[in-house]
């Protein structure tokens, strides 16, 4: 049997060093490193800008119209107020990097059908080709509780600096893209006849831009640009309005890092 004093000197017998012993038992000890996640809640409020869009009206007895160029407001601050959500999650806490994002928005769009338009197509079987209002065709229309948008998006962030050490190392500039469905609640008076429902009108799009700051490990604030499209066909009685309206989002929000 082997004496205490062979066994602590086999190891120098089969040319290993005491102190490479003591490094390898560190590096077992202490494992691999701990990568942590991020997961970030954030609730912003904005202002938004409308494009121009045409608006196409099909109504059974031979009605389809197209509107071009109408004009729609947003009418952002009065109820219900814009505002929106996204919860993200980040892989690696404290590298730049990818993330996935579940967002929610609720924008709005009103036709201004007080405006005189170019009219082109059928009403009543009829041909029509002339500028005229657009309150003609359409006596109302507006999504006001909401051209809601549900995308799930893809997310990268930039850290200029460590995280948290220096100015730089609070501010992260980031980029996204999401894809979802338009949830519009559609609020119509055409030919004499009010309508109002929520609908699933088609698919919605975003593109996005903005700068985080960090206030404390937990919260931030944030500013940011987004660019919106939805390809809409949204119901009314006995006929449908379709348009693909672009929208222009300037908003900011809070953010809480768990």
């Amino acid at each position: 049997m082997k004496t205490i004093h062979q066994i602590m000197l086999s190891p120098l017998r089969l040319g290993v060093r005491p102190a490479s012993c003591c490094l390898l038992f560190a590096a077992l000890l202490s494992g691999p490193a701990v990568v942590r996640a991020e997961m970030i809640v954030s609730l912003f409020t904005g202002k938004t800008i409308d494009q121009n869009a045409d608006v196409r009206v099909r109504q059974p007895g031979g009605t389809d119209l197209t509107i071009h160029d109408a004009s729609f407001v947003g009418r952002d601050f009065q109820a219900p107020l814009y505002y929106g959500a996204r919860l993200a999650y980040f892989p690696q806490e404290q590298r730049s990097g990818w993330g996935v994002g579940l967002e929610f928005f609720h924008a709005k769009i009103y036709l201004e059908t007080a405006a005189t338009r170019q009219v082109t197509g059928y009403r009543a079987g009829l041909p029509v080709a002339a500028a005229e209002p657009v309150a003609n065709t359409i006596t109302a229309f507006n999504n006001s509780h909401g051209l809601n948008f549900l995308t799930a998006d893809v997310l990268y962030r930039w850290f200029l600096a460590e995280r948290g050490k220096t100015f730089l190392g609070r501010v992260q500039p980031y980029v996204g893209a999401g894809i979802g469905v338009a949830l519009p609640h559609v609020e119509s008076t055409v030919g004499g006849v009010a309508f109002n429902e929520y609908q699933l009108a088609g698919p919605g799009f975003q593109a996005l831009a903005g700068l985080n700051f960090e206030l404390s490990r937990h919260w931030s604030l944030f500013t940011e640009y987004k660019c919106s499209l939805a390809i809409l066909n949204e119901t009314i009685p006995g006929g449908s309005i379709q348009l693909v309206p672009l929208i222009h989002h300037f908003v900011t929000g809070l953010s809480f890092h768990f």
